[in-house]
């Protein structure tokens, strides 16, 4: 799941490295391109047969709604807040939702989601402007916290995916298969000019590739082991290499205090960890049906 986490966040970082392409298109792109690969490996695996039942269950197009929502709100929000603040928000504000909307909140979630979003506050707070930082806006801040709801909606999707044995490829397929077909109107009928672009392709493949289908389902499957709320936090993992990734390659400053909460996030990990050892979705928590 870390593994997982860690590859989301190279997303914006390759956004900004990229040729221009509008969020939407960029985001319908990278989902199609995805569920076609996932596609690929499921009927390749011999999962091919699994597939209608997961199309059948409706954890998998709450699943798929919220990573339509999620692609288009995130990619929007790196270029309206910036790579770093843009992620920050978007992620951090999601173990806040997911415990609040599945009540898994114990004491111990609690002191490490706590100590997490201190550091993450800290992250932002002591961000210092360089010279390829974009100030974010009102409406940059709106879209990440619109991505940050619908990725708490995809990881309690998932949760209860795993609690009705669903097998993981198969319901990634699905997955993407319908926030592909959710999006592919913007892909459609938004601006293609961007599509005459090799370069623009590329983007795409890298986004489909790496930070979704591999870091996908290396995020699935850890889900099998850890409760919704344990995810979310988890998830906090990405805005720190978005971060340390802005400042290595893009050329973005932190200051010592922005260090400092990078750190902060980590000790956070690393008490949700030691605290979830062996724990497992709770079978009363029932989000999605």
């Amino acid at each position: 799941m870390l593994g997982g986490a860690a590859l989301f966040g190279t997303v914006g970082t390759a956004e900004v490295l990229g040729p221009v392409v509008p969020a939407a298109g960029l985001g319908a792109g990278r989902l199609l391109v995805a569920a076609a690969l996932l596609l690929a490996l499921a009927v390749a695996g011999g999962h091919a047969a699994a597939l209608p039942g997961c199309l059948r269950s409706a954890s998998t197009w709450w699943a798929g709604l919220g990573q339509a929502c999620f692609n288009v709100c995130f990619l929007a929000a790196m270029l309206q807040a910036g790579v770093a603040v843009g992620t920050l928000v978007a992620i951090g504000a999601t173990p806040i939702i997911t415990g609040l909307l599945t009540r898994q909140v114990s004491r111990r979630w609690l002191v490490a989601t706590g100590v997490a979003v201190a550091g993450l506050v800290l992250l932002v707070g002591g961000q210092a402007v360089g010279r390829s930082v974009l100030q974010p806006s009102v409406l940059g801040i709106g879209l990440a916290l619109g991505a940050s709801a619908s990725y708490a909606t995809y990881i309690i999707a998932g949760n209860a995916a795993v609690a009705r044995g669903l097998p993981t490829t198969p319901y990634l397929a699905a997955t993407f298969g319908v926030s592909a077909v959710l999006t592919l109107p913007l892909l459609a009928f938004g601006d293609t000019d961007w599509m005459a672009r090799a370069s623009a392709w590329l983007l795409v493949g890298y986004l489909a590739v790496v930070p979704t289908v591999v870091a996908y389902s290396l995020f699935n499957r850890g889900l099998r082991g850890v409760r919704s709320a344990t995810a979310s936090t988890l998830g906090l993992l990405e805005p720190v290499v978005a971060a340390l990734l802005a400042t290595l390659v893009l050329g973005e400053r932190l200051s010592a205090v922005a260090v400092a909460g990078a750190a902060l996030i980590l000790v956070g990990l690393v008490l949700i960890v030691r605290s979830s050892a062996g724990m497992t979705e709770s079978p009363g928590v029932r989000a999605i049906p």
